[in-house]
């Protein structure tokens, strides 16, 4: 983990001009993404915490009602066990939304800075000019750099593919019953609204992992295509980029536990698995 916030650093902090303002043009999209998300997550909390308040206000009712459904062991509507649990679910409930988003909003930002740095490398490939040795000084600094964002990649990999795995099986779980709920819950407004938002969440967080993960696989095979596109029929180093485009045929990515990749046709058919469960569950219920 230090390494990659360390190699983030550096390519801030010591990246040329060119390269920040690349960097800054990938990134900044992420950066508000990353507020939305959270945004989303604050709103969706701050909805179940406040709505049992909001709600034996407005209809003027004795009812003692939690924020999140659970059996504590003790009758929870008198007091001062009404009091004790309700803050125990607001403290809880903030630190999983906190977690969730702190750690959504981290992926998508390194995922997103390693495919900014192979767009980096795509715009260098693209620039060599010159006479041949010049050419050759440019091209090795490349291919260093390729190497190293394709470790940086690797490293990703390995801290985020469990995250992912269970980001993924979570995800799927969330949206089916979720929409289950929202189904049997049109009438109460109140609810209705709460896991809509809820619902609203838990597709963006898949989104977001979904989304940065075929990012860095579009520009890690998009530094192929810089290479082919380069002044190589001026040069001798023909066979050099040759490797250079071999290698991007296997493209950097983000898996979840090795089983398939995070992109977008992952997204779309979790999504599609998702709501199958869901008109299942919802035939059941029916019958």
């Amino acid at each position: 983990m230090s390494y990659i916030v360390e190699t983030m650093k550096t390519d801030w902090i010591l990246g040329s001009y060119e390269d920040i303002l690349i960097l800054r043009d990938k990134c900044l999209f992420t950066f508000r993404l990353s507020k939305y998300f959270i945004f989303t997550v604050a709103s969706t909390i701050f909805l179940f915490i406040c709505a049992p308040l909001i709600e034996g206000y407005i209809y003027d009712t004795t009812m003692r009602v939690l924020p999140f459904r659970g059996y504590f062991f003790v009758n929870h509507t008198i007091s001062p066990f009404f009091e004790i649990i309700y803050t125990f679910n607001v403290v809880s409930g903030c630190f999983s939304a906190t977690t969730i988003a702190a750690a959504t909003s981290f992926n998508l930002v390194v995922i997103m800075h390693g495919s900014a740095k192979f767009a980096i490398i795509q715009n260098k490939l693209k620039n060599i000019k010159g006479d041949k040795q010049s050419a050759y000084t440019e091209l090795s600094a490349c291919i260093k750099s390729h190497q190293d964002a394709i470790t940086f990649a690797d490293t990703l990999e390995r801290v985020i593919n469990i995250l992912a795995l269970g980001q993924f099986v979570i995800s799927t779980g969330l949206v089916c019953f979720a929409g289950f709920q929202i189904t049997e819950m049109i009438q109460d407004r109140g609810r209705f609204i709460k896991y809509s938002a809820f619902l609203n969440s838990a597709i963006l967080e898949l989104f977001l992992f979904s989304f940065s993960g075929n990012k860095l696989i579009d520009e890690s095979e998009a530094v192929g295509f810089a290479a082919y596109e380069s002044e190589w029929y001026n040069n001798n180093y023909g066979l050099i980029l040759q490797t250079i485009i071999m290698r991007c045929r296997v493209p950097c990515k983000i898996t979840a536990a090795k089983f398939y990749s995070m992109s977008l046709e992952s997204f779309a058919t979790v999504l599609s698995t998702s709501f199958s469960y869901l008109t299942v569950l919802n035939a059941s219920n029916e019958e």
